[in-house]
């Protein structure tokens, strides 16, 4: 019997949304959004960015790894798990250290999500 397999290993991707102008140079709000799917599908770009990219402020939006490559654990060293929730917080580290090369101000990042 053969079965499909549903989403990939190789999913660690990361989107940025920014205006095409920046108003005057000035450094713009950012929005972090993790997307829904009670972390056993969806993906960064899912939403997508027309809703915002009218305003001022730059998007960014991730993949984590979901399901058993994401959160499955053993409650050892060996496979502790929440691999996904890891991912989701590299994400946060890159931003703050890259987001000022998008014209973004590092310190003006709101997270949003949902599931």
């Amino acid at each position: 019997s053969t079965s499909d397999v549903v989403g990939s290993e190789d999913c660690l991707y990361l989107n940025v949304y920014a205006p095409k102008q920046q108003p005057g140079g000035k450094q713009l709000n950012v929005i972090v959004h993790v997307h829904g799917g009670g972390y056993q599908v969806g993906y960064g770009h899912m939403t997508g960015p027309s809703y915002l990219m009218d305003r001022d402020v730059i998007l960014v939006t991730f993949n984590h790894r979901l399901g058993l490559l994401g959160f499955l654990s053993f409650e050892d060293s060996v496979v502790p798990g929440n691999y996904g929730l890891k991912d989701q917080v590299l994400a946060l580290q890159w931003v703050n250290k890259n987001i000022g090369a998008f014209g973004g101000d590092p310190n003006k990042v709101t997270i949003s999500g949902m599931s």
